[in-house]
């Protein structure tokens, strides 16, 4: 296999690393919407930015003149400085041929020049094949562990009335003392301090399992970034915070994404509450925020999918209320470089 690296700026190579991308997904899930072309292009360009909080090298394996898989190797600049995260694909006709494991051993050759300690990769599981995915062989040959499950589940949208209301009525009697409030692609400047002390809370809060990921780094200025980069994506996203009335502090939130060239299907993204406000229901009451404003402003959508660390029982709870289906799941594999 000839292992190469792409220009994120050649749309010819790009279009190449996305039709790897692309006949995956159809293989796996037919017909249900996923990544876009241009998504990808202005994903990889904007990790090819000399800024960039995230530097992303676009690799390609070669049988012949042929693309038959495609990586996306992405070194933290900001914080998590040790880890090298690793998107691998292989091309659902050229499988079980090394085009994988050659990439796995050029993305790890880079990451440690880098001086990362460690790789992080994800591979996704279908229903009934739990356990059993190609991926847990692959994991042990290049020497990564699984180190986490995060379970995908899918809520139909718009949410029954009924499940709505007596929701909100529930969470309501725990949650006085609390406002909700919603945006749409920015978060209100009144918002944006507390806004990105959560995103710094949402990388140390939430369960991680085995996963070594430490604290991220985060200002008003990266919120902005990366509000910016969602744009660049073509893509809007939706906001819901909960304040806290007597300290006016902005306490949990959630957020939920969709593409503009595929409204039928959003992403939900993060969703936190601050371990010191927790059983006030503000986990319910900003989801059911987020999902009302996104159904009433995006009316094609059909649904929602979002993950969870199978750990995570009090947000598995919320959103099985919500009506959740399980839908597969993702595979967290991690490989210490030291």
């Amino acid at each position: 296999m000839d292992v190469r690296e792409i220009d994120p700026f050649d749309d010819a190579a790009v279009a190449d690393w996305f039709a790897v991308v692309d006949a995956e997904h159809e293989a796996t899930r037919p017909g249900e919407p996923d990544w876009h072309e241009h998504e990808v292009r202005a994903r990889l360009q904007q990790g090819a930015a000399p800024d960039a909080d995230d530097r992303t090298i676009a690799l390609v394996a070669h049988d012949g003149e042929q693309v038959v898989a495609a990586a996306r190797v992405d070194l933290p600049m900001t914080d998590n400085t040790h880890l090298c995260e690793l998107l691998l694909i292989t091309h659902p006709e050229h499988r079980r041929r090394g085009a994988g494991l050659a990439l796995w051993q050029e993305a790890e050759s880079r990451a440690r020049a880098a001086g990362r300690t460690t790789l992080t990769a994800m591979s996704e599981e279908l229903p009934g094949e739990e356990g059993r995915s190609a991926s847990r062989a692959f994991g042990p040959v290049v020497g990564a562990e699984a180190v986490q499950l995060e379970v995908r589940r899918d809520i139909d949208l718009p949410l029954q009335p009924a499940v709505v209301a007596g929701l909100a009525a529930v969470a309501a009697e725990h949650a006085a003392d609390y406002e909700i409030r919603t945006w749409r692609d920015a978060v209100p400047d009144d918002l944006l301090e507390d806004q990105a002390y959560l995103h710094r809370r949402m990388s140390t809060d939430i369960p991680k399992g085995e996963m070594d990921w430490q604290e991220e780094e985060w200002d008003p200025a990266r919120v902005r970034r990366e509000e910016k980069r969602v744009q660049e994506m073509d893509r809007t996203y939706f906001g819901a915070a909960a304040v806290h009335r007597p300290t006016g502090r902005s306490v949990a939130y959630t957020t939920v994404g969709v593409a503009r060239a595929a409204l039928e299907r959003a992403y939900q993204w993060d969703t936190l509450v601050l371990t010191e406000h927790r059983g006030h229901r503000l986990g319910t009451l900003v989801k059911l925020a987020v999902l009302q404003r996104l159904v009433d402003e995006v009316p094609e959508v059909r649904f929602i999918s979002t993950w969870n660390a199978a750990e995570n029982a009090p947000m598995i709870r919320v959103n099985d209320a919500l009506g959740a289906r399980v839908n597969g799941q993702y595979v967290n594999w991690q490989k210490r470089l030291t």
